[in-house]
């Protein structure tokens, strides 16, 4: 006869493992990915590595709150598909073991991770997003060339309209096309080969250019003058560009919960804006619960399937891009109001909640539904077409 305690303890070792390598892989994932968004700022604008360090860090808490649902998903499936294997799960069946036994440990697992995801989602999130929005203001406020765009008319200074064909970084730029109308009754001109903008004092910048021309046309079109220059200054007002770079209000996604509910309260309860925080009140709920639901979809589907880890890989692939899929549907038509916010945000979780249940009570009578048999030929299904692609491309050659 084996103990409930010791069953209980084996189970939890055989998910941990899984789980953490699980949530390490995703996290490192998202990570290279957001490095390389964040490349151009270290090469070509200057940004130093302990800066993009920083943004790094304050966005780890929005990467957790989605990889802990998901490194439990496959924290369970995983586990279960190894011993489903060796067919640890019929020896413990013919044993008199009740399937039912095995919810206790994917219970604390899941409850565990739950509890973490809620903790970066009511406090992680709200930091993380506010201090990684504050410290991009912070740096595009120091490096003002952040505030120009490549081959972009801007009018980004008041009676000024630049054109910069190439932006190297460091305040560079190359090939420029400037229309200064900032002088009563003239009108400027000016193109350049080279350019550099840099901070005087007292909210303006020096913008220099090199080696272009000047074309300067009076108002009522009877005088004009053309001069070419090695090197050429213009002062530029850059107050508007600092009151662009002042934070005065929060995001939502920047709010704690008492907050959100602070700026719920003044605005119309049929306004987008209003939507909007309510949705983002019932995230902060719904998407660490997914950690419940994610655990016990992956106990019936890891006790049928037969494959090994890639199966289970692509398998908890599957549900969760099926899950983030829902959220993402429901996010965008409840923001207009279309329904309830409540309903867009635990519509997903009540959806897959519902499918766990009956697969479990499905495998419980070892009567599996039909989507067991679909979800764990997925990956067959997969590794066919990829195999006969393959082949088509050998073939040609």
């Amino acid at each position: 006869m084996f103990r409930p305690r010791i069953i209980h303890r084996y189970l939890l070792r055989e998910m941990i493992g899984p789980f953490f390598i699980s949530l390490g892989v995703f996290t490192f994932m998202l990570l290279i990915a957001k490095i390389m968004e964040l490349t151009d700022l270290v090469v070509s604008r200057g940004v130093g590595l302990d800066v993009v360090g920083r943004l790094l860090l304050y966005t780890l808490p929005y990467f957790f709150v989605f990889t802990i649902p998901m490194a439990t998903l496959l924290g369970v499936l995983l586990a279960f598909l190894r011993m489903s294997g060796d067919m640890e799960v019929v020896a413990l069946k013919a044993a008199g073991v009740s399937p039912y036994a095995f919810l206790p440990p994917v219970a604390v697992l899941a409850i565990c991770a739950w509890l973490v995801t809620s903790a970066l989602a009511f406090w992680g999130l709200p930091w993380g997003n506010h201090r990684f929005e504050n410290l991009v203001f912070q740096v595009a406020k120091a490096q003002t060339d952040l505030a120009l765009k490549e081959r972009v008319f801007m009018d980004t200074f008041p009676g000024m309209v630049i054109y910069i064909s190439r932006l190297p970084g460091q305040g560079q730029m190359t090939d420029l096309f400037i229309v200064d109308e900032r002088e009563k009754g003239r009108h400027h001109t000016i193109v350049a080969k080279r350019g550099k903008i840099f901070p005087a004092n007292n909210d303006r910048l020096i913008l220099r250019l090199y080696d272009g021309t000047i074309h300067s046309v009076g108002q009522n079109l009877r005088s004009a003058q053309t001069a070419a220059f090695v090197t050429y200054d213009i002062a530029v007002d850059a107050s508007t560009l600092s009151a662009a770079h002042q934070r005065t209000t929060k995001h939502e996604k920047e709010m704690y919960f008492g907050e959100l509910l602070a700026e719920m309260d003044k605005l119309p309860a049929d306004s987008m804006q209003h939507y909007l925080i309510e949705m983002e009140m019932h995230k902060k709920f719904s998407v660490p619960f997914a950690c419940l639901v994610m655990a016990l979809i992956g106990l019936p589907l890891g006790m049928h399937s037969r494959g090994g880890r890639s199966w289970g890989v692509a398998i908890a692939l599957v549900v969760f891009l099926g899950y983030y899929l829902m959220l993402s549907a429901a996010w965008s038509f409840g923001k207009t109001g279309d329904y309830p916010p409540i309903v867009g945000m635990w519509a997903p979780n009540l959806l897959l909640g519902a499918l766990a249940v009956e697969l479990f009570r499905r495998e419980v009578k070892e009567k599996p539904l039909a989507i067991l048999d679909v979800l764990g030929g997925l990956p067959v299904i997969i590794q066919r077409l990829l195999g006969a692609k393959l082949a088509d491309r050998g073939a040609e050659r």
